[in-house]
C-alpha cells in the first residue's frame, strides 16, 4: 500500500506539469494584453515595456513559465498583475468557500441518491421506482444556473429573504480577515441554496448509478445467503448490499469533482461567493496570468488527490482489493 501511495503521489508531478503548462500557453495565446488593463488611461508604450520587463512578459514563453516554476518550487506562486497580492494568499483565503461549497453539495447528492436508489432497487418496477427515477431523470436535466435561479425566486424573493440572496458568512476559524467574525448558522444560512443547487445534478446522476448497482449486488449469492440466515432486512441492505453497490458510484464520485469545479464557477457566480471559481473566472477575464496559473494549480491538485482518495476508498468498501 505504502508503495502504491508513494507511486501515485509520483505521477501527480508530471500530470500537474502537464496542466499548468497547457493553461500557461493558452492563457498567452488569446487576445488581450493584461499590461493595457493595468495602465488604463494612463497607458504609454514606455509604460508598457516597463511593467512587461518587471512581469518577465518580455522573454519567451518557454522561458516564463521556467521561471514561473523555479518561483513554485521556493514557495513563490506569482504576485497578481493587477492587484498587486500574492497570488498564494488569495488561492488560500478562498479555498476553504469552494471546498465547504463541493463537500456539501456531494453530501446534499449523497443524501439523495442513497435512499431514492434503494427504494428504487427493493420495489423494482413499482410507483415508488418509478417516482425516484423520474425524479433523476429531472435533476440531471436541470442546469446548476437555473436550479440555483429557481432557489433564489423562491426563498429569496417569493418566500421575502428566507435565505439570503448573495454574500458569505465564514466558519469560526477559517475567517481571513481580524474584523470579521465567523457564524456557524450565517454560513449556513449562505452555503444552503448553493449546495443544493450544485448538488441536485449530481444526485440524479448517481441515483441512477446506484440503483442499478443494488440490483445487481442484491441478486448475488452473498446477499441470499445473509437472508437465508435470518438477518433482517436492514442489516441485510445496509451491510451487506450497499457497501459493495457503492464501489462503483465512488468511481463516478470521484470524476465528478472535474464537474463540481466548473459548476462552482457558475453557482459560486450567482450567489456573489467568494471562492475558487468566481476567482478564476475574474482572473480568465482580466488576463491575469499569474491568478489564472494558480487557479489552474490548485484545481489540478485537487483533482488528482481526489482521484487518489477514490482509489483508497475501494480497499475500505471491499476487503479483497488490494494493492502490491
Amino acid at each position: 500500500m505504502r508503495t502504491y501511495v508513494l507511486r501515485r503521489l509520483i505521477e501527480i508531478v508530471p500530470t500537474i506539469l502537464m496542466i499548468t503548462f497547457v493553461v500557461f500557453v493558452m492563457m498567452r495565446s488569446i487576445p488581450g494584453d493584461p499590461v493595457v488593463a493595468l495602465l488604463g488611461d494612463a497607458y504609454t508604450e514606455e509604460d508598457a515595456v516597463k511593467v512587461r520587463t518587471e512581469y518577465g512578459l518580455d522573454k519567451p514563453i518557454l522561458v516564463q513559465y521556467v521561471i514561473w516554476l523555479g518561483k513554485l518550487v521556493q514557495g513563490d506562486w506569482g504576485t497578481s498583475i493587477l492587484s498587486g497580492r500574492p497570488v498564494l494568499k488569495d488561492v488560500m483565503v478562498r479555498f476553504p468557500v469552494t471546498l465547504e461549497l463541493i463537500v456539501l453539495s456531494m453530501a446534499v447528492a449523497l443524501a439523495i441518491a442513497i435512499p431514492a436508489a434503494i427504494i428504487g432497487a427493493l420495489r423494482q418496477n413499482t410507483w415508488a421506482d418509478y417516482s425516484a427515477t423520474s425524479i433523476a431523470m429531472i435533476g440531471v436535466s436541470i442546469p446548476e444556473f437555473f436550479a440555483g435561479v429557481l432557489l433564489l425566486l423562491i426563498f429569496s424573493v417569493a418566500m421575502h429573504g428566507t435565505l439570503p440572496s448573495s454574500g458569505w458568512i465564514y466558519l469560526p476559524g477559517t475567517c481571513p480577515m481580524l474584523v470579521c467574525i465567523g457564524s456557524v448558522w450565517g454560513n449556513a444560512m449562505h452555503v444552503l441554496m448553493p449546495a443544493i443547487a450544485l448538488g441536485i445534478g449530481r444526485a440524479a446522476l448517481l441515483t441512477r448509478l446506484l440503483r442499478a448497482s443494488m440490483l445487481e449486488v442484491i441478486r448475488t449469492e452473498y446477499v441470499t445467503t445473509a437472508r437465508a440466515k435470518g438477518l433482517a432486512e436492514r442489516p441485510v441492505v445496509l451491510k451487506h448490499a450497499l457497501k459493495n453497490a457503492l464501489i462503483p458510484t465512488v468511481t463516478v464520485m470521484g470524476l465528478q469533482v472535474g464537474f463540481l469545479i466548473g459548476g462552482a464557477i457558475v453557482v459560486e457566480t450567482l450567489f456573489a461567493m467568494p471562492g475558487l471559481g468566481t476567482f478564476g473566472i475574474d482572473a480568465i477575464i482580466a488576463r491575469d496570468y499569474q491568478q489564472v496559473q494558480g487557479f489552474a494549480l490548485i484545481t489540478a491538485f485537487a483533482f488528482v488527490m481526489i482521484n487518489l482518495i477514490v482509489d483508497l476508498t475501494y480497499s475500505v468498501l471491499d476487503p479483497r482489493i488490494r494493492y502490491a
